[in-house]
């Protein structure tokens, strides 16, 4: 609970601080890559966490490994830095995605397929769940051939399941 109150009042101050310097986007984007790395990168994740590694080593680091991240950016990471919470950057960057989609009117969709869906079926299917939604869809496709055919779409936290395979397992349950 309390790193959910961390992340949101941080997050909120630094939308704000970029809402004033036009750097909504470029900071959206850049946040976006530093997760990423959080997420998918060991080395990049225990040095952020570990209590024990300087504030300017830290420093040195990350202008190491996002050399091509906006100053803007930077100097925001920096001052998590010092503020002792770039510990707390996964909360922080989720906190400020959230309040980056409602003031944009966006809204994150995940789609499982068996197969790749073409150019056109993905822009009749965006069409589809703006119109559902009333938010600009920002779709994520992914393949699973599990499923046999048809479809899972996750918005938020509602799931619509459209799938061969659980059409399947229904009947078996039967």
């Amino acid at each position: 609970m309390m790193d959910a109150q961390i992340g949101r009042r941080y997050a909120e101050a630094i939308y704000e601080i970029a809402e004033k310097s036009d750097k909504v986007k470029d900071l959206h984007g850049d946040l976006n890559s530093v997760m990423e790395l959080y997420m998918e990168d060991k080395e990049f994740k225990n040095l952020v966490d570990h209590p024990l590694v300087k504030n300017e080593e830290k420093k040195e680091f990350l202008t190491k490994v996002l050399a091509d991240m906006e100053e803007f950016s930077m100097d925001i990471l920096f001052y998590l830095v010092d503020k002792g919470r770039l510990s707390n950057i996964r909360g922080i960057v989720a906190e400020f995605l959230k309040i980056y989609y409602e003031k944009n009117q966006m809204v994150d969709v995940q789609a499982t397929f068996a197969l790749e869906p073409t150019e056109e079926q993905k822009a009749k299917l965006i069409a589809k769940l703006e119109k559902k939604t009333g938010k600009k869809v920002n779709l994520e496709v992914k393949i699973d051939k599990n499923i046999i055919a048809g479809g899972i779409i996750k918005i938020g936290d509602e799931i619509i399941d459209g799938s061969i395979r659980r059409q399947l397992d229904t009947i078996a349950k039967s």
